[in-house]
């Protein structure tokens, strides 16, 4: 009885052991992390008293525009001259007007004029070699002729001699010729065949040799042919060493200079043809229907007041830019006074101006596709809850555009704060950090 005190000691310790390990264990678990808020971009609802007359900002762009690059590489070791404002030639510089097939720029030719010389060195030799083996063989094909024509008299002379031979045999053996005129006769008709074989064979020996001569005639050419090949081969680069404008037009950039080393494939100018343009806009897909190709509009820019371009819509994107969400239209322009630049940023009037009701207007690039309607738009808004700022995502009636922004029939109010950059990457209730 005496050991019990001992024993609800040694209890008690454990219990007390094993509350300070559990409640280590409970410090010990890592806190759940917290999601950072989202930095996004918004724009204020406002009220818009505006026409139905919509303005777009455009972009000037080129009708045409090409970068010119060598196709061989080397030392560039001229550059077009042009008579400057001080009426002194200067190197060819941004902004200069420029015709079509203009040497712009030149690589050093020398080492491509070597290969070029050194084959034509050799397509001529292959070319007089043909000559030599022609008249070689026209020489044959005479000679060939010639000993027909010698083997022709020799076997009219071998029957003449064969048939004398044989009487002079007739008349020897009837005993009504002498020995010394047989012995004549035969030794006449051995002759003439003998003639007649030497013919034959010289006709053979010469034949012989104009086949050759043909037949050499035959590798010669193909030899030239080879030769003319590496010429036309070899004559590419060393026309390639001067870069020429494909067209009229103006310089907009120059990336070379007089020794600047280059290779095959570096870009040397960009030119472009300006004698017409194209202001380029996006619209929102409601205002798509409104573009119609041929429609004229009226352009302005404001560094020249009061001075309106007429233009026509060429064409309408069939797919919208992913980032905007805008569909791209393009508006030609005539420029026969080159008063409109590449990248100048001009403004077109779209409908006719018509007073309409204050309404509430955000930016295009606020508009997103509802999540609860497929066929409805949303917008989503910065809303302050227990003291933080969350997105929450709001169906929205659209109205009519104007120019980069849109009107909100329902849905919103003036002071609203929408996303315009983010939108994407928040979700409705996500905490987000207005950003500047």
């Amino acid at each position: 009885m005496k050991k019990k005190p001992f024993k609800i000691v040694a209890v008690s310790t454990v219990l007390l052991l094993a509350i300070v390990i559990a409640a280590g264990l409970v410090r010990s678990k890592p806190k759940p992390l917290e999601k950072l808020p989202v930095p996004v971009k918004v724009a204020v609802v406002e009220l818009n008293t505006a026409s139905s007359e919509a303005r777009y900002s455009a972009t000037i762009i080129p009708r045409t525009e090409v970068q010119l690059a060598f196709n061989v590489g080397g030392y560039v070791d001229a550059l077009r001259k042009v008579r400057g404002v001080d009426g002194q030639l200067r190197d060819i510089q941004e902004g200069d007007l420029i015709n079509v097939g203009t040497v712009l720029a030149r690589v050093r030719q020398s080492d491509y004029q070597v290969k070029f010389k050194q084959a034509e060195s050799q397509a001529s030799e292959a070319r007089s070699g043909i000559d030599v083996s022609k008249a070689q063989y026209d020489e044959a094909v005479s000679g060939v002729a010639s000993s027909k024509a010698q083997l022709v008299e020799a076997e009219a002379a071998y029957l003449k001699a064969k048939l004398d031979f044989e009487r002079a045999e007739n008349l020897f053996a009837s005993r009504s010729m002498t020995k010394a005129d047989y012995d004549s006769a035969k030794a006449q008709y051995d002759m003439t065949s003998a003639k007649v074989a030497a013919a034959r064979s010289q006709v053979q020996v010469i034949q012989a040799k104009a086949d050759s001569a043909k037949a050499n005639i035959d590798v010669i050419q193909a030899r030239s042919r080879g030769a003319q090949a590496v010429v036309q081969e070899t004559q590419i680069p060393l026309h390639d060493t001067e870069l020429r404008s494909p067209l009229n037009g103006v310089v907009l950039q120059k990336s070379v200079e007089k020794g600047t080393l280059v290779s095959s494939g570096d870009k040397a100018f960009v030119v472009a043809d300006t004698s017409s343009v194209k202001a380029v806009f996006g619209v929102a897909d409601i205002a798509v229907a409104e573009m119609k190709p041929g429609s004229k509009l009226s352009v302005e820019s404001e560094s020249m007041p009061g001075k309106e371009f007429e233009g026509q819509i060429t064409s309408v994107f069939p797919a919208a830019d992913s980032k905007s969400r805008a569909f791209n239209v393009e508006v030609t322009i005539a420029n026969p006074e080159y008063l409109l630049r590449p990248n100048m940023i001009v403004s077109l009037r779209v409908g006719a101006k018509q007073a309409t009701t204050a309404q509430p207007v955000v930016p295009l690039n606020a508009v997103i596709k509802s999540k609860s309607n497929a066929t409805g738009y949303a917008v989503i808004v910065v809303a302050e809850e227990g003291g933080r700022q969350v997105a929450r995502i709001r169906d929205v009636k659209l109205g009519e555009s104007f120019g980069s922004a849109v009107a909100i029939a329902e849905g919103l109010k003036p002071g609203d704060r929408v996303i315009t950059t983010g939108a994407t990457m928040v979700n409705d209730g996500d905490q987000v950090k207005v950003i500047p």
